[in-house]
């Protein structure tokens, strides 16, 4: 028991490492969005490889650690959303480098006037992943219970943000440019509810899918 615990532990602490560097990437997305630097665009998109090796090499662990100690209860709960958790993080990532490869596909464009509603859901994504981590490492289903209570304001802001591109942009890929950075940003508040939805259910045993959706 002993060694599938410091096991367990030494996943989580990888998964820990995966999700600061996609959070990175996201993080240096906005900051190429916002100022339309090629070189910030590259780096997100570089990254992206390093991303999927861990991804990987992480469910292989999973998969190993299952099939060698066949866990019980929690320990087994861990494990299998150890998986999923380690995959939506590895999508996260995925957005971060859909919005840098749509901003170097319109840095033509130059520098565009971006929504403030861009930031806010930033600054909410950013706030969503720092408690998904702190659950996550202190299993704590109450603090993943306040990320997933966070996603309907991100919808919010979308909906706000979508309005204001398509009614204040004339330029047409730079509207689509918007569009399509509020869909991944979406995505990133839908990944990380996912996220916290399973540390409850690791935590409590208890499925609460789509109980904000």
């Amino acid at each position: 028991m002993v060694k599938l615990e410091k096991e367990i532990k030494e996943i989580k602490d990888e998964i820990i490492n995966e999700s600061s560097i996609c959070i990175e990437m996201l993080h240096k997305a906005i900051r190429a969005l916002m100022t339309f630097d090629k070189e910030l665009c590259k780096q997100v998109i570089e990254t992206d490889n390093k991303v999927d090796e861990l991804e990987i090499e992480i469910e292989n662990k999973v998969i190993r650690v299952i099939a060698l100690y066949q866990p019980e209860a929690e320990m087994l709960r861990t494990a299998i959303m150890a998986v999923k958790i380690n995959k939506d993080f590895e999508r996260i990532g995925d957005h971060a480098v859909n919005i840098a490869s749509n901003v170097l596909k319109s840095i033509d464009l130059g520098k565009v006037e971006i929504p403030e509603e861009v930031t806010k859901i930033f600054n909410l994504l950013t706030v969503m992943t720092n408690k998904t981590i702190r659950a996550f490492v202190d299993r704590d289903s109450n603090i993943a219970e306040e990320v997933i209570s966070m996603d309907k304001e991100i919808d919010n802001y979308r909906d706000i943000g979508v309005r204001k591109a398509i009614e204040t942009s004339s330029n047409m890929e730079e509207v689509i440019l918007k569009l399509l950075v509020f869909k991944d940003l979406e995505r990133v508040g839908d990944l990380l509810t996912n996220i916290a939805e399973d540390i409850v259910y690791i935590v409590e045993g208890r499925i609460i899918e789509h109980r904000y959706k």
